[in-house]
């Protein structure tokens, strides 16, 4: 699992950043990349408030086949994970989808020095139209 370094280009008001290359089945590679946002901006408190949730972050898909065109927030609350696109209309496919939940265990363990309660989260992949990893 090729990893890139990934706090030298951490996003402003992001905690952590992560970026992953992935091998999907049809042959193509994925970039997928994770932030966990900081809670101490004023911005991020408000959508964390506005969702109820413990942590947030937003995941962007490069050169995926169907990969969104905007980074998509993801939020965890009590019991599941999910993903809000910024227009509404998701587009993430099927493949990259379907790995998610996998990928999202790996940079929860990755930046487990600063958020240890997110190792701890259990995934699994999603039904086809459903937004929420559980």
């Amino acid at each position: 699992m090729p990893r890139h370094e990934g706090d030298r280009r951490r996003p402003p008001g992001s905690l952590a950043w992560r970026q992953y290359e992935v091998k999907l089945a049809s042959g193509h590679t994925a970039t997928l990349g994770f932030s966990l946002a900081d809670p101490r901006h004023k911005s991020i408190a408000r959508a964390q408030r506005a969702h109820d949730a413990s942590h947030l972050g937003w995941l962007v898909v490069r050169d995926g086949p169907d990969a969104p065109e905007e980074a998509v927030l993801w939020f965890r609350q009590a019991t599941a994970l999910t993903l809000l696109p910024q227009n509404d209309d998701m587009t993430i496919g099927d493949e990259v989808k379907a790995l998610l939940p996998r990928y999202f265990a790996v940079f929860f363990d990755d930046i487990k020095d600063v958020a240890p309660d997110l190792a701890d989260v259990r995934l699994a992949a999603p039904k086809t139209g459903d937004k929420t990893l559980h």
